[in-house]
């Protein structure tokens, strides 16, 4: 798994590296710490001296912090050094050795688009990032950034608000299509937080589908096998909106919007970004 995580220098950035180093304990992950800066290219001046360089390598001591050293995957870097590549700055933060990497980008233009391409070009599973609190999603002063990239990324995005840990994970799954992955993720999710989990079924003008209880069954008794406190909640597919915005007070929304997924014909892009800026409590894009 990889797992890009964008940060910048407010407290909500660095509040979410204990989530972020738990989860990527759990999958064994890949992880790039990215960060940008706004305008043009980085330049000559840019070196280990810079405050943007000193914020990020606290970040790595405080990721790495978060294994003991027996245990830990990430075999760290002593001695750093930054290099450059077309503009994108580096700092290795595992050796070559290590069992999975850690390292530090630094791109320069706008954020949104410099946070997607490095999804792209490292073929990132997850995208995470911290913001600023429930119906003002800043990053980095960008009111709208989150939004940006939880509708346009192609992979998973999670944005954590940093109001409060969920202790409760509302997941929206159409289950004939989703994936395995995402079912993993949402398992991985709950524990990390010790959260309880809420299935949403969705059901129409004749009820929920034979194959659709099957397969929500069949989930359901996987999370419990995993000694998850979960249930299932059956909501009218006419009405899931609503419910989505009511319950976004009580935990963390989780919306499975793969290719294949019935919620696209729900929630379009635009409500995707609305929900993450207005939601009371994190939210988890899977794709």
């Amino acid at each position: 798994m990889r797992i890009l995580v964008a940060l910048d220098e407010h407290s909500y950035s660095a509040g979410i590296i204990n989530s972020v180093a738990r989860l990527a304990a759990n999958t064994w992950a890949d992880v790039t710490l990215l960060g940008v800066r706004p305008g043009g290219a980085a330049g000559g001046t840019f070196s280990m001296n810079h405050p943007l360089v000193n914020t990020f390598l606290g970040y790595k001591d405080d990721f790495l912090g978060q294994f003991a050293d027996s245990y830990s995957p990430y075999t760290r870097q002593e001695q750093v050094a930054i290099g450059e590549n077309n503009g994108i700055w580096e700092i290795p933060g595992t050796t070559d050795n290590s069992r999975k990497e850690l390292k530090i980008r630094i791109r320069s233009g706008n954020p949104d688009r410099e946070i997607l391409e490095e999804a792209r070009l490292t073929e990132s599973d997850l995208i995470v990032l911290g913001c600023s609190g429930a119906g003002d999603c800043q990053w980095q002063g960008l009111l709208n950034l989150p939004e940006k990239v939880a509708k346009d990324a192609s992979c998973s995005v999670m944005v954590i608000k940093e109001e409060r840990i969920p202790k409760k994970i509302i997941c929206c799954m159409d289950q004939p299509s989703v994936t395995q992955a995402s079912v993993e993720m949402i398992n991985q999710i709950v524990t990390i937080n010790e959260a309880d989990l809420e299935i949403i079924g969705l059901t129409g003008p004749k009820g929920l589908k034979e194959e659709v209880e099957r397969q929500m069954d069949g989930i359901l008794r996987y999370y419990m096998a995993q000694q998850i406190n979960a249930w299932v909640k059956l909501v009218d597919m006419g009405a899931l909106e609503e419910y989505v915005a009511q319950v976004s007070r009580d935990g963390m929304i989780a919306l499975w919007m793969g290719k294949k997924s019935m919620l696209q014909k729900i929630f379009n892009r635009d409500l995707v970004g609305k929900l993450v800026t207005q939601a009371h409590s994190s939210v988890l894009i899977l794709r």
